[in-house]
């Protein structure tokens, strides 16, 4: 539709950066933005509506233009809006990130020739990123110091220039030390998600890593790879060692910085993850989140999955209260696709609470969502209900369906015994069909044992 990417940016905009569109349009003279701004007045933002508000506006204003070029002035005003809060997002990105603004201001300029003031921009840049923590931009900055001694002539200020170019291979060692673990990281991430993509090749990985781990001093870079490990090893034995060796070496740092608690924070989520999948109990569980939230103020951000996971740990205990009220609280951070994450949540609730129409209504959009975990959960859930309420002919076509999903997705490994467990249970239970005997019950997570209880 036309106002998609105008629909998206309102959808994801701040309060802040919302405030500052407001301001814009309401202290603006221009037709388009006193427009815009009796949309956002509205405080109803679909895709839907978006475009039947601009389509029945430019209709008023041009009521004897043809559809195809009403059409063509509704893009155009889409667009003009889109740019608008694009500037509106950039500017406050570069308020947050004052090294880029600097370096900007710096190729902006450097055409007019004032060395000096370019100069004066690239030591901003460089200074700030030494406190952003951005080897980039500490690189470009430096770089760009380089050529301003270059353009000066001056042979009393060469000697800068070599140390800046040593400082600059030091920190492009670094990046490239930082690219390995990255990634590794990115590896296996991918193989928990699609393990079939990277199985023939684990072995070797896993060995590759392990030389790196001797040849890398860095407890951060040696961190990283270790938790890369814990990965690839979610079910031997092994993980729990990796999970531990990444763990002491955090503690043996001593200067904690940004880089530092992002990695922390990914390390104790995936510890959340990789347990959650292993079937450890919800009190060992509810641990690790309060891990989580116990560092939080430190993390640039909280995921909203850590968020989800603590909620459904308290639902599961039966603190329904408590949820609801966590829920209330945390609500913020479930926007865009992090709304059906809520939406799963009280779902939960509601089925806990025996209100299962409600709950249908709630779990039937996310059992066809692009979000796999979500959408298994969802159909695992419904069917529960459906077997409860002896549903059979909806009971049956669910659970057709569901295994044909998780065939589709067989090599997504995280969870797959316990989903084919329940399903295969929960079918027996009520459809006339033979359980296979001698099935080995896998590590089932607090959920699956929630929707066989």
């Amino acid at each position: 539709m036309i106002g998609n990417k105008l629909y998206n940016l309102i959808k994801d905009l701040s309060n802040s950066q919302l405030k500052s569109l407001i301001s814009e349009c309401r202290n603006s003279n221009d037709k388009r933005l006193i427009l815009f701004d009796k949309y956002l007045s509205n405080n109803e933002n679909s895709l839907k509506s978006l475009n039947n508000f601009f389509d029945k506006e430019v209709i008023k204003m041009w009521p004897n233009s043809s559809v195809k070029e009403n059409e063509l002035k509704t893009r155009r005003l889409t667009s003009f809006y889109s740019i608008i809060i694009e500037r509106i997002i950039l500017s406050e990105y570069l308020d947050d990130n004052s090294s880029n603004r600097n370096i900007l201001l710096a190729n902006t300029i450097v055409k007019n020739g004032n060395i000096d003031l370019v100069n004066y921009y690239y030591d901003k840049a460089y200074l700030k990123a030494i406190k952003e923590e951005d080897k980039n931009n500490q690189i470009t900055s430096l770089k760009g110091k380089i050529q301003m001694i270059y353009a000066s002539q001056s042979e009393k200020k060469i000697e800068n220039a070599l140390t800046f170019n040593k400082e600059i291979i030091e920190l492009t060692e670094n990046n490239y030390k930082d690219s390995i673990s990255e990634y590794y990281s990115n590896i296996s991430n991918i193989y928990l998600e699609k393990n079939s993509l990277v199985r023939a090749e684990k072995n070797n990985t896993i060995a590759e890593i392990e030389k790196y781990l001797l040849k890398f001093d860095d407890p951060l870079l040696k961190t990283s790879l270790h938790t890369s490990l814990a990965k690839l090893n979610f079910d031997s034995d092994k993980l729990m060692f990796h999970f531990l060796e990444a763990e002491n070496l955090l503690e043996s740092i001593q200067e904690k910085d940004k880089i530092y608690y992002d990695l922390q924070r990914k390390l104790y989520f995936l510890e959340l993850r990789l347990n959650f999948f292993s079937g450890k109990g919800v009190e060992e569980l509810v641990e690790i989140t309060d891990k989580i939230f116990k560092e939080g103020n430190k993390f640039s951000i909280i995921n909203n999955n850590t968020i989800f996971y603590r909620i459904l740990f308290k639902i599961l205990d039966n603190k329904l209260e408590e949820a609801n009220l966590f829920l209330e609280k945390n609500h913020i951070y479930f926007k865009g696709e992090g709304k059906m994450l809520e939406q799963f949540l009280k779902a939960v609730i509601l089925e806990k609470t025996n209100e299962h129409k409600k709950a249908i209504q709630l779990l039937q959009p996310i059992i066809y969502s692009s979000n796999y975990f979500m959408s298994v959960f969802s159909r695992l859930l419904v069917i529960k209900i459906y077997t409860e309420q002896n549903n059979i002919s909806l009971l049956k076509s669910l659970i057709d369906s569901t295994q044909r999903f998780l065939l589709i997705n067989f090599d997504n490994p995280l969870g797959m015994d316990s989903h084919l467990y329940v399903l295969n249970t929960l079918k027996t239970k009520q459809i006339k069909t033979k359980n296979k005997k001698g099935i080995e019950i896998p590590k089932l997570t607090v959920f699956h044992k929630y929707l066989l209880e």
